[in-house]
């Protein structure tokens, strides 16, 4: 493994890791309003919901499997395929 293959590895590892998604959660909540450990919770407020969508979108634009942002909000994957969907109506896409 040449240096240029290690340094390459490290940023995938870094760029896929869950405090990623952490990162990607608090930059939503400081735009939104909310904090994060409210977007992480069980809490359906649909102003809550709308950023917890937002959150996933951003995080499955950034690589993550539905699986991994799952984890990280506490939810399984079909929950975030469902939050996915509908940002992606919010923004005026079809699914």
């Amino acid at each position: 493994m040449t240096p240029e293959d290690a340094a390459r590895a490290a940023l995938i590892r870094t760029r896929c890791h869950p405090a990623r998604i952490t990162e990607i959660i608090a930059e939503v909540a400081e735009a939104t309003g909310w904090e994060p450990q409210e977007i992480t919770s069980a809490r359906v407020f649909p102003g809550l919901v709308q950023a917890r969508d937002l959150a996933c979108f951003i995080a499955r634009r950034e690589g993550f499997s539905l699986t991994q942002i799952g984890n990280v909000l506490r939810r399984d994957h079909s929950s975030i395929r469902s939050a996915l969907q509908r940002e992606q109506r919010r923004r005026g896409g079809t699914s």
